[in-house]
C-alpha cells in the first residue's frame, strides 16, 4: 500500500506527501510526531528517486530546520523527534547512508560506484523499507544549502558537519553533531530578535520561544547527574547476607582455636 500511494499514482503522492510536511509544522505535538513517524517511512521508500528529491531536501528539511531553530514552546519534547527526521534526510540524500527503519541505528555508508565517483552504490535493500530502504545515488546539496543560509552557519561548519557525520556514523553521534549546529543557529537568531524569550503577552503562549531550561538545544552534552548522591551508605540484602556468612565464619574460626587451647 505505501508503495502504491508513494509511486504508483504521482497526484496521490505528491499531495500525500505534501499534506504530511506541512503537518510537521502544526502545533500539536501528537500530530508532529506521528507524522515523523511518517516521515521516515516515506524516506525509506523515495529517498532513491529523484522526483522526490526537492519535496524531501528542500521543502521536508527547510520545515523541519525551521521548527528546531525557532524553538517554539509547544515543541518542547519534540526535539528529538525532529533532529532524528533532519538526520534521516541528511544520510539518505547527502551522504549515501542508510538506516534502520524509523531513522534508528547507525549510519550505514554506501560505498562510491567504482564506474562514476560522483555517485553510491544503491542500498541493496532499496526495495525493501522495513529493512533500510535506499539511498540517493546523486548526492542532493539542497540540505547543505538550506542549513548554510542559517545565521552563524559558514561552508567550513557545514564541511564540518559533513566530517562528523561520516566519521562518527553511531545515531547519538551523528544527533549531537547535528543539536550543536543547530544550536549556534538558534542562539544568533535569538540576538536578531532582540532577546526576545517569549514573554510578550502579544504572542500567544502556544508560540512563544521555549525558555533556556526548557530548550533542547541549550541542554549540555555532559549534563550532571539528575538524581543525587544517596547520603548514607546502601546497604543491600545481599550485603546483609554476606555479613551474616563472614560472622559465622568468624564464629567457627574462634570456636576451633578453643578447642585446640584445650588439648
Amino acid at each position: 500500500m505505501c508503495r502504491f500511494l508513494l509511486l504508483e499514482n504521482e497526484k496521490i503522492a505528491g499531495f500525500l506527501v505534501l499534506t504530511v510536511i506541512q503537518c510537521l509544522g502544526y502545533p500539536d505535538v501528537y500530530t508532529c510526531r506521528r507524522c515523523a513517524r511518517i516521515c521516515h517511512r516515506i524516506l525509506e521508500t523515495v529517498s532513491w528517486n529523484e522526483q522526490y528529491t526537492d519535496l524531501l531536501g528542500n521543502k521536508m528539511f527547510s520545515i523541519v530546520v525551521k521548527a528546531i531553530v525557532t524553538e517554539p514552546k509547544w515543541m518542547v519534547g519534540l526535539e528529538w523527534d525532529m533532529i532524528n527526521v533532519l538526520r534521516d534526510v541528511y544520510c539518505r540524500l547527502v551522504l549515501g547512508q542508510t538506516l534502520l527503519p524509523g531513522g534508528q541505528g547507525p549510519g550505514l555508508q554506501q560505498p562510491r560506484d567504482p564506474t562514476n565517483p560522483a555517485l553510491f552504490e544503491q542500498s541493496k535493500s532499496v526495495d525493501k523499507p522495513l529493512q533500510g530502504g535506499g539511498v540517493l545515488c546523486r548526492s542532493s546539496d539542497m540540505p547543505r544549502v538550506i542549513l548554510s543560509r542559517l545565521p552563524s552557519i559558514s561552508v567550513e561548519n557545514i564541511q564540518t558537519l559533513d566530517k562528523g557525520l561520516t566519521e562518527k556514523r553511531a545515531a547519538k553521534d551523528q544527533k549531537d553533531l547535528l543539536r550543536e549546529l543547530l544550536l549556534a543557529a538558534a542562539e544568533a537568531l535569538k540576538e536578531t530578535e532582540g532577546g526576545f524569550s517569549g514573554n510578550d503577552s502579544t504572542f500567544g503562549s502556544l508560540f512563544e520561544r521555549a525558555g533556556t531550561a526548557e530548550s533542547l538545544l541549550n541542554q549540555k552534552a555532559q549534563r550532571s547527574a539528575i538524581v543525587p548522591d544517596i547520603p548514607e551508605k546502601l546497604v543491600t540484602y545481599s550485603m546483609m547476607q554476606k555479613h551474616k556468612e563472614q560472622e559465622n565464619t568468624d564464629e567457627q574460626a574462634a570456636a576451633l582455636g578453643d578447642i585446640f587451647k584445650l588439648s
